[in-house]
């Protein structure tokens, strides 16, 4: 191949002189012919000579094998039969796949993901966590074991949840716990997209399932809630804090408009704001309600004191009824996905709203729900 030999040209216009090169089309960075140009002499030698530095390592001219010309013939071929000649280049194909190529995965196989992302959740899991994820991951591996991340797409996500498990049930559960793992990979940039995007919804209960105080049962148990109490009852029922959380959190979390929930506090230790609304405020603004500010929300004997005020109001629930109640009443009435789904610590791409409070309780029950107030009801202990 013969190579050009960069002559430097003086040119003059307008009263001003600048020096060029002439330089091919394979060597401008805008694929066409035309000059590069220098206000001095000086700097269009310097230029010179690293065109011709370029040229002559080969850094930017090479000559394709005849392996390579067959590959490019191909691509070409593939352009065409995609419909595409004309409209893309080869060389515009190749740089919208490089981001595919170079995230796709990276050669990590799966048990390192595993064994990463349960390194790096080790400080925060708890201990049925840790478990969940070592039974879950076992089944995993034993079918994906030595495969890399870029093999394990949603469809074939997909073909083994099917084949494998029977149970909606117990395929939601794999599927939760799996998911966490594929989205931090998208987090280290491993993978573009988390394949369990891909999956479809696993519906595992019906509306009737859902266990929910009705707003006669809230009225009863606020009624039998002695004044120390009312306060951690009126979180869990209207700001839907976790039984877990609440019995972490303190006064000083429950702030003018919202309830802060610290790292130390929430579940997996992700922070959140929720919402005070109107119903929740107005049992906070009762006189003994509220603590100090260092002081738990949970009096002491919280445990004996929540079962013996249940007893009294004769309501028997799942120990988060409460947190299922705030859910199904808050989507009934405000119908709004997102802001519920921030409150309950949901992600983003969680499904759980969807498919457990969509229609759990009737827009009627929802606006008496939300009418439970301190002035509707007579309290033991309380002087309104």
């Amino acid at each position: 191949m013969r190579f050009p030999k960069f002559k430097v040209k003086r040119f003059e216009k307008n009263g001003y002189v600048f020096y060029g090169i002439h330089v091919p089309a394979y060597l401008n960075p805008s694929g066409k012919a035309g000059y590069h140009y220098w206000p001095t002499k000086a700097e269009a030698e310097r230029g010179r000579q690293e065109l011709q530095a370029a040229v002559s390592t080969e850094s930017k001219v090479q000559v394709l094998s005849n392996a390579q010309v067959v590959d490019a013939q191909r691509a070409l071929e593939l352009l065409a039969e995609a419909g595409l000649a004309g409209a893309v280049s080869l060389v515009q194909a190749v740089e919208a796949a490089l981001p595919v190529l170079q995230a796709g995965g990276r050669g990590l196989k799966v048990e390192q993901l595993c064994e990463e992302f349960a390194a790096a959740k080790a400080a925060g899991w708890s201990a049925v966590s840790r478990r969940n994820f070592a039974t879950v991951a076992k089944l995993f591996l034993a079918e994906f074991a030595g495969k890399e991340l870029r093999e394990v797409s949603g469809r074939v996500l997909e073909g083994w949840l099917s084949a494998r498990f029977d149970s909606a049930g117990y395929k939601a559960f794999v599927i939760r716990t799996l998911r966490p793992a594929f989205s931090y990979a998208v987090r280290q940039e491993y993978l573009r997209e988390n394949p369990f995007e891909r999956v479809e919804r696993v519906r595992t209960r019906t509306q009737d399932e859902v266990d929910v105080y009705t707003p006669d049962e809230v009225r009863r148990v606020l009624q039998a809630a002695p004044t120390d109490c009312v306060g951690a009852f009126a979180l869990l029922l209207f700001a839907g804090i976790r039984p877990t959380e609440l019995t972490r959190l303190r006064w000083g979390d429950v702030r003018d408009g919202f309830v802060y929930i610290r790292p130390s506090v929430a579940k997996r230790q992700q922070v959140r704001i929720v919402e005070v609304l109107p119903t929740l405020e107005a049992w906070l603004a009762l006189e003994g309600v509220r603590g100090e500010a260092g002081q738990l929300v949970c009096p002491a004997n919280w445990t004996r004191k929540r079962r013996d005020v249940l007893k009294a109001a004769g309501v028997q629930r799942a120990n988060d009824a409460a947190r299922h109640s705030f859910a199904s009443y808050h989507l009934a009435l405000y119908k709004d996905e997102g802001a519920l789904k921030t409150a309950m610590g949901h992600s983003r791409g969680s499904d759980t709203l969807f498919v457990h409070y969509r229609a759990a309780v009737t827009p009627a029950d929802a606006e008496r729900f939300w009418q439970v107030l301190p002035g509707n009801v007579a309290f033991c202990g309380l002087s309104l």
